[in-house]
């Protein structure tokens, strides 16, 4: 693959690219996802780990209601429920006699390592600049533009080497995620059968828990 983007001197943000006015096109997306309250869709999750040779495979449903609500719904290979807040992470299995809390607060490294994918979800392409150095690839297919990021703080590329994005011409809304850490793992999502902005309550991206379930908080020292 030919990179036509590179970095521009004096530590900018973005880079140019060939006949690409790279600021102009992410403030164009910027203003599309500003108007995104709430996205589902399906989605196709592949993982890749150093230590196994066989991707994982997953996929669901996901819904998504500004400003940080994001729940999770993994029917394949089993089913799992997993909703965010912000502030919060919740995970059940139906049919487990046990959920899981854990707070972003007080669980750090989980925090740190959920961040990439939350602010796709949470931030503007353009709110990203802010961590990110932004490389433009090309248009794809004339309908995807796609995006290499690399993070800018010295901390941040300990655990993580790079973002991939594919953004929506026509919507704005990324469709695709590609996340390689430092360590090589590598996690692969593709979006699908986006509905925008359709109604979304707080309940219908909250886990239902049975009274029954005990709920075990991870976060507990």
């Amino acid at each position: 693959m030919v990179v036509i983007g590179l970095c521009l001197m004096g530590g900018s943000p973005f880079s140019p690219a060939l006949g690409q006015d790279v600021g102009e096109l992410i403030r164009v997306i910027d203003e599309q996802q500003r108007k995104i309250q709430t996205i589902t869709a399906s989605f196709s999750q592949t993982k890749e780990i150093s230590l196994v040779k066989t991707p994982l495979l997953s996929s669901g449903l996901v819904k998504f209601k500004r400003p940080a609500q994001i729940y999770w719904h993994y029917s394949k290979p089993e089913l799992m429920e997993v909703a965010l807040d912000g502030k919060t992470i919740w995970m059940y299995s139906p049919g487990s006699a046990q959920a899981e809390k854990y707070s972003f607060g007080r669980s750090k490294r989980m925090a740190q390592s959920l961040d990439p994918l939350l602010a796709i979800f949470q931030k503007t392409l353009g709110q990203l600049t802010e961590t990110y150095t932004i490389f433009y690839e090309g248009l794809e297919a004339d309908r995807l533009h796609r995006f290499h990021l690399q993070p800018r703080e010295e901390k941040v590329q300990k655990f993580l080497s790079r973002l991939d994005l594919g953004v929506d011409k026509i919507s704005g809304a990324i469709i695709r995620f590609k996340m390689v850490e430092a360590n090589g793992d590598c996690l692969t999502l593709d979006f699908k059968n986006l509905k925008i902005n359709a109604p979304l309550t707080d309940d219908d991206l909250k886990i239902k828990i049975p009274p029954s379930v005990k709920v075990q908080d991870q976060s507990m020292p």
